[in-house]
């Protein structure tokens, strides 16, 4: 194997030890950070020499690409209870309420991996496009339920945009200055009621 080859593991040990170097990774990226970690530490974290790491990575900045993975990966399975759901105009403000619990639950089921990741977002293009993708698949998900339910094309995609901007907003509000329940209550009843007037202005 060449110094520069990357082993693509078959075999369930090899397997089992490249997925230890990427949850290894990721704890390490949480509590450290991502630039206050070197290959060394992963290595040992992850019970495996450093050249097994470099057999399956080319460098720290791939195994961050795995990594930002496997959270999205997790980040999917939690809005899969909405992805699965029914949507009609009976329920909107039902399934919204429930979209605003999930992304809370999202941003806080790890609160130092969504600060780092999202911060190395803004310096590393190929974070951002992980991100961008997991964002648009989300929104295109939700756009097709919408249609499907009766919702017009016409702007609904730009409507759901700034729907899910107003849901990140207050989410980032509750987190950053420790909203209690009545506040956060508050914030939620506005929010709904407003996402649910400007989808429903686009109703047919």
């Amino acid at each position: 194997m060449s110094a520069n080859e990357i082993r693509i593991p078959k075999q369930k040990r090899s397997i089992e030890k490249r997925t230890a170097i990427i949850n290894a990774s990721y704890d390490l990226f949480c509590e450290k950070g991502y630039y206050r970690t070197n290959t060394a530490e992963i290595a040992k974290a992850a019970g495996v020499s450093t050249g097994i790491v470099y057999s399956y990575f080319h460098d720290k900045k791939d195994i961050l690409k795995e990594v930002v993975g496997l959270y999205i990966f997790r980040l999917e399975e939690q809005f899969r209870p909405i992805f699965c759901s029914t949507i009609d105009r009976g329920n909107i403000a039902v399934v919204i309420e429930k979209f605003i619990d999930l992304s809370i639950a999202s941003h806080t089921m790890n609160a130092a991996a969504h600060n780092e990741f999202l911060a190395l977002a803004l310096l590393n293009n190929d974070i951002q496009v992980l991100f961008n993708h997991f964002e648009s698949k989300m929104l295109e998900t939700l756009y097709e339920k919408l249609v499907a339910a009766g919702y017009l094309g016409d702007l609904l995609l730009e409507r759901l945009r700034i729907c899910y901007g107003i849901i990140e907003q207050l989410c980032h509000e509750h987190i950053r200055y420790k909203r209690n329940d009545v506040e956060l209550s508050n914030m939620k009843s506005i929010a709904i009621s407003t996402i649910v007037g400007l989808l429903d202005m686009a109703m047919g």
